[in-house]
């Protein structure tokens, strides 16, 4: 049985996420408005940074693209130095695409401004505070897991 305490603390935890997450877009909107990317290319460059390796068809896939459309986006990629396409050790006909440093680099920059921010706001909270919310984000972390089927990291 849900109480009337927890529906409230649900409420507001979903209210306060809500809040921060729209703290977290202000703060980074000047480096993306900045972003002289097209929106296609950025979802692959993040898509590859955050893989070991990968193919243009997994690429594609990841994406909800056809191959060939993802094939042009990894072709731009390359062209702006931000991705670099190489055999595969594990099997030498096949390509795959990997993040350069510059590509590297403006991931995260992308991201490093809402790191800095959540760092200051972090440090002027009191430690038992921080703990609890490093306890609370670790609890729905883990069931974020438990729902995808896939272990936490």
């Amino acid at each position: 049985m849900v109480t009337a305490t927890r529906t409230d603390s649900e409420s507001q935890a979903i209210e306060d996420l809500r809040l921060v997450n729209s703290e977290l877009q202000r703060v980074s909107l000047p480096i993306w408005l900045d972003l002289d990317l097209p929106m296609a290319q950025l979802k692959a460059l993040v898509a590859i940074a955050t893989s070991e390796r990968v193919s243009v068809t997994g690429l594609a896939r990841t994406l909800s693209v056809g191959e060939p459309a993802a094939s042009q986006i990894v072709e731009q990629l390359v062209r702006r130095g931000y991705a670099a396409r190489t055999p595969d050790p594990a099997d030498r006909r096949r390509v795959v695409v990997t993040v350069t440093p510059p590509g590297s680099h403006l991931v995260a920059e992308l991201t490093q401004g809402r790191r800095h921010v959540v760092g200051q706001w972090l440090s002027a909270m009191k430690d038992e505070d921080v703990e609890a919310l490093a306890r609370g984000l670790r609890a729905l972390a883990s069931a974020i897991a438990d729902e995808q089927g896939s272990p936490l990291k």
